[in-house]
């Protein structure tokens, strides 16, 4: 993504956190998430850029 486009989604996303505050929104339960989250295990392969994306893909998409 260029760095125009970049700050422009921050630009908005931060106007769209102050209204949220503004008027007075809760804010969205995201602990539920964390509660969650896959077991990782340390890999144990080659570092290599294709090892590490191959490990990964396995461990959380497949």
């Amino acid at each position: 993504m260029k760095p125009a486009k970049v700050t422009r989604i921050v630009l908005a996303r931060a106007i769209l956190h102050n209204m949220r505050r503004m008027w007075g929104e809760p804010n969205p339960d995201i602990q539920d998430d964390i509660d969650e989250q896959p077991d990782v295990q340390n890999f144990d392969g080659p570092m290599d850029g294709r090892g590490v994306r191959n490990r990964l893909i396995d461990q959380y998409f497949v």
